[in-house]
């Protein structure tokens, strides 16, 4: 039972900080801020701490699945929603965060780099629902099969 409460906790946690970053507190800068470049700074910031508490969650519940379960593992659809998840978040992290922080400071001077910069906007907004849409289907789901 501790091991489910945990994992419930880890999920919740990762889960409820891309909710609260990505859904309520990036928009409200946006909204707030009055300056775009500042509020897409303060957004940058935002999803790096998000994503680095996601792979640390990712991390553990991996870790925790392979340790609970052993070989059965792999016969468990939340273990593959799990790698998905973390696969994605570090994507995220590793290749669209960089790549739009460097195509950022060169948009006045290239043009070209608009259209870049926009399609990885539209990649990462498509990812981050996609990420956190699977991380609630975990949150209300169960491994457990009645019988």
């Amino acid at each position: 039972m501790v091991n489910l409460f945990s994992e419930r906790l880890l999920l919740t946690l990762w889960v409820g900080s891309l909710c609260a970053i990505g859904y309520i507190a990036v928009p409200m800068a946006f909204a707030t801020l009055g300056d775009v470049s500042l509020a897409g700074n303060y957004a940058g910031k935002l999803f790096s701490a998000v994503n680095i508490l996601g792979l640390g969650c990712g991390i553990a519940l991996l870790l925790s699945k392979f340790i609970s379960s052993r070989k059965q593992v792999f016969t468990l659809w939340r273990f593959w929603v799990l790698i998905l998840m973390f696969i994605l978040t570090l994507v995220f992290s590793i290749y669209l965060q960089p790549e739009m922080a460097s195509i950022k400071p060169l948009i006045s001077q290239d043009g070209a780099l608009i259209e870049r910069f926009g399609d990885l906007h539209i990649i990462s907004k498509n990812l981050y629902l996609f990420i956190t849409l699977l991380g609630l289907a975990l949150v209300v789901s169960t491994d457990k099969v009645e019988a």
